[in-house]
């Protein structure tokens, strides 16, 4: 052997050796971190966002309920019309008749079934229902979502259809059950077509590839990333079985976008579709999502109906072929139209509302229990109130002035839940007025001063007289002489007249008798917190509170002293139903009713014939109704607050810049809440 050619094997065996220690350092590290990502898959658990709902409507004999907001809610809640014998999901209306056939529900107090339900509406009530007592499912209204902004709800795939589950596995990996995460002779059929057409007409990946593919985030194919998708499939089959990782797929996979937040998991995505529970999809319904799994955006149905539905025909085609459907379910699946829900098109505007919802919910569960958990937050929201209360804030400009603002807040008369609020005339305004606009309140206090008195001092009544005259208080700044409304004074008069009339000298007269110290402690018992070094200005209104504070206040007259507390949550319940809270329940003030009755009576007279009295002469609404209007300085501040035996709503209208503006309480927000008030 000559010289050079031991050299040339010496040169030889050092170059295998180097590139098999080349080999055996990168590829050792490369497989433990493939192995401990796929580890992390299996062991991975979704982050699922807290779900907020509306309320349930409950159907029942005598219910106010009208036909529009009844059509309102259904046609929200994905319901569809039809002009035969309903369905699941869908209702029959012939006149004031109707045939609903509910999806059913998990209740925070138990589930209810599917049910066949027959109503009559008359003159807006439900005059004969069939079962006597049903509800249909609550609203979605928003949810707490983490940064990544991913809806998702799993399931078990045991709840999945069979013909779902055999059907993903028909279109998207026949040999799913054969192989090990990768199929060769797939990647080989996929390479020959793809060569064959010039171009990429097929890929290869089985399901586990696919979903390693989501777990990972890998948009962009290269070589390396393939062999990373390859070796990670492969592992990943070696630690969960074929029913692991369909039923993460189903969970997992990406169905399409909704605004800002990206729909996955396949219960998601029969909701956002179809509005229905996943065991209540059609065939058809069933094919239209697995086909969309190869494009949601491409396919989209709502943007490009006709690519769906070919899609979909392809999806059925292929189930006829592997015997998952027969001829005749196969032929009725492709003659059906798309059925798509319409209920996302009525986007409601509830942003507001759920700002109250974090305030009342922030002190008890922590902001990953909320974006992670899956909680289920039960609200007092209605959603035809809430859409009426927002049609009638945006129409502020046509019925006042394109210079003012409003906000508006709908509660129950009896219960304190809050049924719907709105803090701008502009759907689109960040700034939430019924909960940070802090605005002088006026004439609304006064209510509150004669309750202070029939409370404080023992020789008054509403037949009590006051001197409704000039008066003079010294305070610090120098003498304060308040004006009445009209610059008259009647004179003596009594307190019923004088609160009736919205009187601010015989009010201050009332107040001087109680004494600026004693109200004040009156005041921050009804959880007012106001400081000890007022000015006797607080007779007149002169305090600042939100339109949602003037909202509690006033809960203490609609509800005859039971709530002074505006609720916007029912309960809360985990991922399996169990309460975790219920609504705080408010400290009863200890008040006497035979007061507030007193009150209330002077609240009615202010509709009829005091400084309210367009409610029932000009705009002619049913009685009785109670209310108070108010009025600060050059118009400042219109507000009214008023309730029925249903709802208290409270309307503020002013400009933001705090500028004068032409409105008093009763041709300002009364316009307003008597508009919302004839459409609810």
């Amino acid at each position: 052997m000559t010289k050079k050619t031991t050299s040339f094997k010496f040169w030889l065996l050092r170059i295998l050796l180097f590139s098999t220690g080349m080999m055996a350092g990168l590829s050792v590290p490369w497989y433990a971190y493939i192995n401990h990502v796929t580890t992390t898959i299996a062991n991975d658990t979704f982050e699922v966002p807290s779900v907020i709902f509306a309320r349930s409507l409950e159907l029942y004999p005598n219910r106010r309920l009208s036909a529009a907001a009844l059509n309102y809610e259904l046609d929200l809640l994905g319901y569809q019309p039809v002009n035969t014998t309903p369905g699941i999901g869908q209702y029959r209306q012939q006149g004031s008749h109707y045939e609903i056939y509910s999806k059913g529900f998990h209740f925070a107090d138990g589930h209810d079934q599917a049910t066949r339900i027959e109503l009559n509406l008359n003159n807006n009530r439900i005059e004969h229902i069939t079962p006597a007592l049903a509800r249909l499912e609550p609203k979605v209204i928003g949810h707490f979502f983490n940064q990544d902004f991913e809806n998702r709800r799993p399931i078990a795939l045991s709840e999945i259809p069979d013909t779902m589950v055999m059907g993903l596995q028909a279109v998207e990996d026949r040999e799913f059950k054969h192989h090990h995460g990768v199929s060769w002779s797939g990647i080989m059929r996929a390479a020959v077509k793809n060569l064959m057409a010039g171009g990429i007409v097929q890929g290869g990946s089985t399901l586990t590839q696919q979903l390693v593919k989501n777990k990972l985030h890998y948009h962009e194919q290269t070589f390396l990333r393939k062999l990373h998708e390859l070796l990670a499939a492969t592992l990943l089959e070696t630690k969960l079985n074929k029913r692991d990782i369909l039923a993460m797929y189903f969970n997992e996979i990406y169905w399409g976008q909704n605004g800002r937040v990206a729909i996955h998991g396949v219960v998601e995505a029969a909701q956002f579709y179809f509005a229905k529970n996943i065991q209540q999809l059609t065939i058809a319904e069933q094919a239209t999502l697995i086909g969309l799994i190869k494009g949601p955006s491409w396919y989209n149905p709502y943007k490009h109906p006709e690519r769906a539905i070919t899609r979909r025909n392809v999806v059925l085609n292929s189930w006829l072929e592997t015997g998952i459907i027969d001829n005749k379910t196969h032929q009725q699946a492709r003659n059906k139209a798309l059925q798509l829900s319409q209920s996302r098109q009525l986007k409601g505007d509830y942003d507001n509302y759920i700002d109250v919802v974090k305030r009342q919910i922030r002190d008890r569960f922590s902001s990953n229990e909320l974006k992670q958990n899956g909680l289920r937050v039960f609200t007092h929201l209605d959603p035809y109130i809430q859409y009426r209360t927002s049609q009638t804030a945006q129409k502020t400009d046509d019925w006042l002035s394109d210079q003012v603002e409003t906000a508006i807040i709908v509660s129950s008369s009896q219960s304190g839940g809050l049924l719907a609020l709105t803090g701008s005339k502009n759907p689109r305004s960040q700034y939430n007025r019924a909960l940070l606009a802090k605005r002088q309140i006026g004439s609304l206090i006064k209510p509150f001063i004669y309750l202070a008195a029939l409370e404080t001092l023992s020789d008054f009544d509403l037949n009590t007289e006051l001197h409704d005259g000039p008066i003079s208080i010294k305070t610090p700044q120098g003498p304060w002489q308040p004006q009445n409304w009209d610059n008259k004074g009647l004179g003596d008069i009594t307190a019923m007249e004088a609160l009736v009339q919205s009187r601010n000298q015989a009010t201050v007269d009332l107040g001087v008798k109680i004494g600026l110290d004693k109200l004040l402690k009156f005041l921050n018992k009804l959880g007012l917190s106001i400081k000890h070094n007022a000015h006797p200005a607080l007779f007149l209104g002169a305090i600042e509170l939100s339109p949602f504070e003037v909202q509690h206040l006033f809960s203490l007259f609609a509800s005859r002293g039971n709530t002074t507390q505006i609720n916007a949550i029912i309960s809360i319940t985990d991922n399996d139903n169990k309460v975790l809270s219920r609504a705080i329940q408010p400290r009863k003030q200890n008040l006497q009713i035979a007061h507030i009755d007193q009150i209330n009576t002077a609240l009615n007279a202010v509709t009829t014939r005091g400084t309210a009295r367009r409610l029932t002469t000009t705009f002619d609404l049913p009685k009785p109704l109670f209310g108070k209007t108010g009025t600060t300085n050059n118009g400042r501040d219109s507000w009214f607050s008023g309730f029925d035996q249903d709802h208290l709503m409270t309307v503020w209208v002013g400009r933001d810049d705090n500028q004068p503006t032409p409105y008093s309480g009763s041709n300002g927000a009364l316009i307003l809440w008597a508009n919302l008030f004839k459409n609810l």
